[in-house]
């Protein structure tokens, strides 16, 4: 399709163009590349540092115990010694002997209770 225009059309749609270029020309320059606005890398609670505990701060490698340990374990428990120093002598932690204590880990392990002599 083809449109003719009048020479007074013709300039009145100049004028136009021209209107449009000086306002395109009086605005600032928008750079899409880098944008104006910054934006904030979102902000991460900070780690907390965990407090070592003093086994855990030993460099060691992952220890088990074995039959003979637990028997012996068993059998100071017995004997109405702490926790606390067999979890000590053991290098283990003290919920490990705890968990032996109440039956939790090692149940089939058993200690032979002296009869006492009447």
């Amino acid at each position: 399709m083809l449109t003719i225009l009048s020479d007074t059309e013709v300039r009145a749609l100049s004028d136009s163009i021209k209107t449009i270029q000086d306002i395109l020309a009086s605005c600032p320059t928008v750079n899409f590349e880098s944008p104006a606005v910054a934006v904030a890398p979102p902000v991460l609670p900070k780690k907390r540092e965990s407090h070592r505990k003093t086994l855990a701060s030993k460099p060691r490698q992952h220890r088990l115990l074995n039959t003979a340990q637990v028997v012996e374990i068993k059998t100071r428990i017995a004997a109405g010694e702490r926790t606390s120093s067999i979890s000590r002598d053991y290098d283990v932690h003290l919920t490990t002997i705890n968990a032996i204590k109440y039956g939790k880990t090692w149940k089939h392990v058993h200690i032979q209770q002296s009869k006492p002599v009447s």
